[in-house]
């Protein structure tokens, strides 16, 4: 059971599929030397490193490798995998906006190719220590963390269009559980996309879209976990 992070598109179209095949998980190897010590360590041992893309990297290691245990080598279920991709959304959004290119470059730092951290997970079978710390670290991330929509706003309706686009996009690459939920998703995105296009923005704002793409990013992901503010975006935006 692998999943893969990358291939942001912010300009295109983008896939709009709910999935597919993709690589392998995996960090950079300071992670993995990190991970060395730590086998079969209780919660309270577990102290996350200070960079924030590295502690994502182990709670979305962590998490995948928790999910593995639960289903074995099978696709990935649109929850978990949701979960564990808000990791690396909080991380990648943290800091500087300006330049898209970075912001997604941290985001596929946490999901690469290699996916020996999930591995030395399972092998060390001490995943499941690493979700208090994880939850402390990144509060979002838990269930209850989201309350509601912001007002309804042209911002607002950008930061359910671009979480949309980045779920479907990353999660057409990935090993994901068919799941009815993904259809509503690619439905939304382009009722949403419509809008979009209807309305008028000021010439000086074509220069800075995808800026304005990562910060609406920045903060749809800060509202609480990505399945529950796609589900409030739908209630809301979705027209049947």
């Amino acid at each position: 059971m692998t999943t893969w992070l990358g291939g942001i598109d912010m300009q295109g179209d983008g896939q709009r599929k709910a999935a597919g095949r993709g690589g392998g998980l995996g960090v950079a190897a300071c992670i993995s030397l990190i991970l060395s010590g730590c086998g079969g360590g209780k919660s309270a041992d577990i102290t996350l490193p200070a960079d924030a893309v590295e502690s994502a990297s182990l709670c979305y290691g962590a998490t995948m490798a928790v999910t593995q245990e639960k289903v074995g080598k099978g696709s990935v279920p649109l929850d978990a995998a949701s979960h564990a991709l808000h990791f690396a959304l909080l991380a990648g959004t943290d800091g500087d906006l300006g330049d898209p290119t970075k912001v997604v470059g941290k985001i596929e730092r946490i999901g690469t190719q290699d996916k020996g951290l999930q591995d030395k997970f399972v092998a060390d079978k001490n995943a499941a220590s690493y979700t208090a710390p994880c939850a402390k670290a990144f509060p979002e991330t838990q269930a209850g963390a989201f309350k509601s929509l912001p007002p309804d706003t042209r911002d607002t309706r950008t930061q359910c269009y671009v979480l949309s686009t980045v779920l479907l996009q990353i999660f057409a690459q990935s090993e994901i559980a068919p799941d009815p939920r993904a259809a509503t998703w690619v439905k939304l995105n382009g009722q949403l996309e419509q809008l979009s296009n209807n309305e008028v923005y000021p010439a000086e704002e074509d220069e800075h879209i995808g800026e304005i793409a990562m910060r609406a990013l920045a903060k749809a992901v800060r509202l609480g976990p990505p399945i529950d503010v796609m589900a409030a975006c739908g209630d809301r935006y979705l027209k049947s």
